[in-house]
């Protein structure tokens, strides 16, 4: 957000005139689509073609819409890309295209710049990009220097005119003029100086258009709602998009949350990671009185100076060295340090980080917390509404964000949760956009009330990492869907658009984080756990429960849409992959090296993870991400020994061995295909892929370990070695369906229209060309396959 806070910068709305480019303004309002047919996708993440048949057989008046929809229309399992990861699914979904083609390898790809490979993110990049590079800047892409002339110039004249035509004294007009000119000229330099050269931005891998572009392209208003994969890509006239998965929240990060504590067991009060996304801070209690922060995004402008201030001295130390130079420096580089989170502030969770008051007072067995300027009582269980944030870099360069916050308890100790720092969609940085147009999200903020904007919402990480309940989960699930189900409804319910797409994620939420408790057999099922009741939707639930309860919000939801249809509109419900049940995992590396594929080092406590114990030498396959196997080859690989001609022989020698492989504890099967992409997809990116994913058969799934190149481990008397092939899942995430065979995780396809299903079956490949046939829209020859036909 950028906001002027001083009168002379109002002189800057002067610059429009003289020729600088106009801030963005809102678009105007599509006039009411006409009364041919539309298409509608509703899209949910994670939604089971196996479970949802189960469900409206066991209960069929449960699930009525659904029903009727496979009954009156069409209903089939939905073939997804490999690998069955939501980024990749989504990106070839949206543009009917597969990976090889939009680039989006899958979560975790490998980094191969170093000295060895290494994990990386696979569906983002991290970039630092310049002020040009972002057209909602709200100044011109001019120099301090050439924005200060431009603006004294233009208030001079403007002044001097004026003041001839009131005084008609030149000596008075001139000295106005110049009076003025010369104020409007500091103001325009203080605010250019205000904006850094460079801003960290979260950028999209994916080098396809969506389906709505090429609909509004073709004349055809489209409404796009938390899209997946699609934020970072021109706007495209006639198309209205609520970005989703993959943008980060307003620190720039993946989704950090919080916890205030005053429990004795923890000690840190600058900050403790939690084992994926969190963090916890030890507060005191003060005679009822609790004091802290709430720490946003890094200062980057106040970084930039800093960092040019040391890049200065260095120089000159360089050119003439003394003590003096060399100690200023050393101050620097600690300030520069401290901004950075690096050095000694490494472990420091609040070094550099622009951050809002927080209070919080105890009254009565409620709190009455404070952050920033707003203020809110809670009782224990309560949550707050969203409370908004500003976190000031200086007088004209702020990040704004919203969060809600939960009083967990107040006895034996006091606990407060802190949710993820949502970008506020009222006010975006131009950094980081969350919706195409720019100001789509503030209209809809406007329209239908505040809402999250994070890429992946509801608190699985906090579930995963052991830090609260259940029913925290899934209280937090509801509120995710109602807004979704908001918006939604909201422009569904407008004449103009022809083409609406909308996406909700809590089917893949609930399934990820509830299955031990719908899994008799999961080894963290707990009956007296399962058995816990709650209310959840208005409904009471057992927790065992939860899954089942998820797939009737979904009927509901499509029974609402279906009843806001017009007799031609097409409905289409799809989803991204299926589910299934994780037990057991599987460590690949070491299957790898147990099978001869990689050679060890001597292992320790410190070189277990990001392959740090390969010995490249001796080795030929690795393994990194969900499931990926990637061949150490020459000239690809920082210390390749795997020749081109051996290559082939070799993936064809590891998939056989994967297929042939069984848990040596159960002695059960633990593959159902093994996948080799270049045999599978074709597109310039294809190098960006695996060279084997296996396809495990549920309830198996790919090791934690193996995610970030690691290799699971057991110690023994101070030394380690490796663990068995596979192990129990011990972890909350106890469902999932990323490494697991196509023929497993199935998605969904609906339709309210009758549907010819091919022999192969439906796939998801067919969903976008098919949204373009409906619309009457040209079909690009880049898609992979036909649309479906689909009875008008």
């Amino acid at each position: 957000m950028i906001r002027s806070r001083s009168l002379p910068v109002l002189l800057l709305a002067l610059l429009p005139a003289l020729g600088a480019p106009p801030a963005a303004a809102s678009e105007p309002r599509a006039a009411a689509a006409s009364e041919e047919s539309r298409v509608v996708v509703l899209g949910f993440d994670g939604a089971d073609a196996r479970t949802v048949k189960e469900l409206m057989e066991k209960e069929p008046a449960r699930y009525p819409n659904l029903v009727k929809l496979a009954r009156e229309g069409t209903f089939a399992p939905l073939e997804v890309v490999v690998p069955t990861e939501s980024p990749v699914s989504w990106a070839s979904l949206n543009s009917g295209q597969n990976p090889a083609k939009t680039g989006v390898p899958g979560f975790i790809r490998v980094n191969r710049s170093g000295s060895s490979p290494r994990p990386d993110f696979g569906f983002v990049e991290k970039k630092s990009l310049p002020l040009e590079e972002f057209p909602d800047a709200p100044l011109p892409h001019w120099s301090p220097a050439a924005t200060a002339g431009v603006a004294g110039g233009g208030a001079f004249l403007v002044v001097l005119l004026l003041a001839l035509l009131v005084f008609r004294r030149l000596g008075v007009a001139l000295a106005l003029g110049l009076l003025s000119g010369g104020g409007a000229a500091f103001a325009g330099l203080s605010a250019r100086k205000a904006l850094p050269a460079t801003y960290p931005h979260t950028a999209n891998v994916n080098k396809s258009e969506s389906v709505w572009d090429h609909a509004a392209r073709a004349g055809i208003p489209s409404i796009v709602l938390d899209a997946a994969q699609s934020f970072g890509a021109p706007t495209t006239s006639g198309a209205k998009v609520l970005h989703g998965l993959g943008l980060p929240d307003a620190r720039g990060d993946v989704g950090q949350w919080f916890l205030y504590t005053t429990d004795p067991a923890q000690f840190n009060r600058q900050g403790k990671d939690t084992t994926t996304a969190g963090t916890i801070f030890r507060v005191d209690d003060e005679g009822g009185v609790i004091r802290s922060k709430i720490y946003g995004p890094r200062d980057f402008h106040q970084l930039q100076l800093v960092q040019e201030e040391y890049d200065a001295l260095d120089a000159q130390s360089k050119a003439s060295p003394s003590l003096e130079l060399a100690t200023r420096k050393d101050g620097i580089k600690e300030e520069l340090d401290r901004l950075k989170g690096a050095g000694k502030f490494a472990d420091d969770k609040t070094a550099g980080r622009v951050a809002v008051d927080l209070e919080i007072r105890l009254e009565d067995g409620k709190a009455r917390v404070r952050v920033g300027s707003e203020e809110q009582v809670l009782g224990v269980g309560d949550w707050s509404d969203f409370f908004s944030l500003d976190f000031q870099m200086n007088w004209m360069l702020s990040a704004r964000a919203i969060t809600r916050l939960k009083l967990v308890k107040l006895e034996p100790y006091f606990e407060l949760f802190v949710n993820v720092l949502d970008i506020d969609p009222r006010s975006p940085p131009f950094w980081q956009p969350i919706s195409s147009p720019f100001d789509f999200a503030a209209e809809l903020a406007a329209d239908c009330g505040l809402f999250e904007t994070y890429g992946w919402p509801t608190l699985t990480m906090p579930f995963k990492d052991e830090k609260i309940e259940p029913e925290m989960l899934l209280e937090d699930v509801e509120f995710t869907e109602q807004w979704r189900e908001r918006l939604t409804l909201e422009r569904l319910a407008r004449d103009d658009w022809r083409f609406l797409w909308s996406v909700f994620s809590t089917t893949d939420r609930v399934q990820h984080m509830t299955y031990q408790f719908y899994d008799p057999e999961h080894p963290l099922h707990r009956s007296e756990v399962a058995a816990r009741e709650m209310t959840f939707f208005g409904e009471k639930i057992k927790l065992s429960e939860a899954i089942p309860a998820i797939y009737r919000q979904m009927d509901a939801i499509i029974g609402k849409v279906l009843a806001k249809l017009r007799p031609s509109d097409t409905l289409m419900v799809i989803s991204d992959h299926g589910f299934q049940s994780f037990r057991r995992q599987v460590h690949l590396n070491n299957w790898l090296a147990e099978n001869g594929y990689l050679a060890l080092k001597p292992l320790d406590k410190n070189n277990r993870q990001a392959l740090l114990y390969v010995d490249w030498a001796k080795t030929r396959a690795y393994s990194l991400g969900l499931g990926f196997i990637y061949l150490n080859l020459e000239g690809r690989e920082p210390k390749g020994i795997v020749s081109r001609d051996e290559a082939r022989p070799l993936i064809d020698e590891i998939r056989a061995k994967l297929l042939a492989a069984v848990d040596p504890e159960t002695g059960e099967k633990i593959c159902n295909e093994v996948y080799i992409p270049p045999d599978i997809h074709e597109g310039p990116h294809i190098g960006l892929e695996a060279d084997l994913i296996p396809g495990f058969r549920p309830p198996y799934r790919v090791g934690w370990s193996t995610s970030s190149g690691g290799i699971s481990t057991v110690s023994e008397g101070g030394t380690y070695r490796p663990s068995p092939i596979c192990t129990d899942n011990d972890s909350n995430w106890s469902g999932d369906h990323v490494s697991m065979a196509l023929a497993d995780v199935r998605g969904v396809f609906f339709s309210n229209k009758k549907v010819t299903r091919p022999p192969e079956g439906v796939r998801a490949l067919q969903i976008a060309p098919t949204v373009l046939h409906l619309l009457g829209a040209p079909i690009p020859a880049e898609m992979d396959l036909p649309p479906l036909e689909v009875a008008r």
